[in-house]
């Protein structure tokens, strides 16, 4: 028998059979090839477009790239709707983008939505399923989901407060390079919460959070120099940070670098620069830099006196809640600075701040009971108050305490 012989149909029919299979094939390979290339080149006009925030062109990549069933773009189109960029904001269309970019096992988008259930944007607040997508998400070494977890047991947010599972989470989110993250865990070493306290991986972390462009760290880092707080003081340093953070837009560091133009301090003095800043500071609502400019629009100092522009502004850091600003304005009262004496307005705003824990609020009433100036004369209430004083961290009642009591023994004798 030819076994070779009859074997010659079944080879030639398995030949015709493959020979149509590639042909079949073929053309849906080389589409997939193509669709490929087109993601990339599409997913390489993101950054471009984000530069130039030209929003509008860029949903319309992202909807492609979406229609490719890309997660990337399912993800950008999550974003462009919660944001109302190139589209009409829309929370739950962000929503539903999200979910499918995650159901995809995207990570960004999986955080995304766990924030989505968070903040009850298209969707209900449902805090157990926002940190379980963020578990999820930090499993696929989302640095932004494990920064939210850390954030979520240092703030009890749908956990128990627990600081040392915060700091866990900080810092993987900051060895995977987020500077928020990185601050966060600066914050941790400065004040040993979660962990044990250092200031030197304070400041090694509060670095690292500068390096990666986070401003809060630049104002941390000008605080550190200025009090020499585990390094030499050094202003020229202090200035070098709080103008970074100020230009960044930090309004308390505005304050702060307006001081130091005012005084020379670290660099040369420059009122025009400081009063520019104050300005600057004040506009941005801090409480403090309204206090120092209220001042000197009331003591006519570099300006033209304004009374009423210095109250205002007085008024406004005081409607913060500030005490900062009460004992200012109360110090004014009692002076006359700017404006008439007022015993019965400054003890009320000495008061006031004190009730707020303050200890120079403390201190000041302390030496009014002492003074009788506009209460009635009572060692004993105003040595009540420079214990209080005290106890709220004023150093400068100590030595008022000291003489106080030993007044009072002197006199008792």
């Amino acid at each position: 028998m030819n076994l070779i012989g009859k074997s010659l149909p079944t080879r030639n029919i398995l030949t015709a059979f493959l020979t149509g299979l590639i042909a079949v094939t073929a053309p849906a390979s080389a589409q997939a090839e193509t669709d490929v290339e087109e993601i990339s080149r599409l997913k390489d006009q993101v950054d471009v477009l984000l530069d130039e925030k030209d929003y509008e062109s860029l949903f319309k990549v992202y909807r492609r790239l979406a229609d490719r069933k890309d997660p990337f773009g399912m993800y950008g189109l999550g974003l462009s709707y919660s944001k109302g960029q190139g589209v009409t904001e829309d929370f739950a269309e962000a929503f539903r983008w999200f979910e499918r970019s995650a159901a995809l096992n995207y990570p960004r988008a999986i955080t995304s939505l766990g924030l989505a259930y968070e903040q009850g944007e298209g969707v209900e607040v449902d805090l157990d399923k926002a940190n379980g997508l963020y578990a999820r998400a930090a499993e696929l070494n989302d640095a932004r989901a494990m920064h939210f977890l850390g954030l979520n047991y240092r703030l009890a947010i749908g956990f128990d407060k627990d600081e040392v599972k915060a700091v866990m989470w900080f810092r993987r989110a900051a060895e995977a390079g987020r500077g928020d993250a990185m601050y966060q865990l600066a914050v941790s070493f400065e004040n040993g919460t979660g962990t044990e306290k250092s200031q030197t991986d304070a400041i090694y972390w509060y670095t690292r959070a500068a390096a990666e462009g986070y401003s809060t760290s630049y104002f941390a880092l000008g605080s550190i120099f200025e009090f020499g707080q585990g390094v030499s003081e050094n202003n020229a340093v202090a200035f070098f940070w709080y103008k970074l953070a100020a230009e960044n837009g930090e309004a308390t560091a505005m304050n702060n670098l307006a001081n130091f133009y005012q005084h020379g301090r670290g660099t040369e003095t420059d009122i025009a620069a400081a009063l520019s800043w104050f300005a600057k500071g004040a506009e941005a609502g801090d409480d403090y830099a309204q206090a120092n400019l209220g001042m000197i629009y009331l003591e006519g100092e570099h300006v033209k006196k304004d009374v009423t522009k210095g109250l205002a502004l007085l008024n406004q850091s005081i409607d913060q809640g500030s005490s900062f600003g009460m004992n200012k304005l109360a110090i004014a009262y009692e002076k006359g600075t700017g404006v008439n004496v007022d015993r019965g307005k400054s003890t009320a705003l000495f008061r006031k701040a004190a009730d707020l824990g303050d200890g120079q609020a403390m201190r000041y009433l302390g030496i009014n009971y002492r003074d009788g100036i506009g209460l009635l004369k009572d060692p004993k209430v105003a040595k009540v108050w420079f214990e209080k004083a005290i106890a709220a961290g004023d150093k400068e009642a100590e030595a008022l305490y000291d003489k106080l009591v030993k007044t009072m023994a002197g006199e008792a004798q």
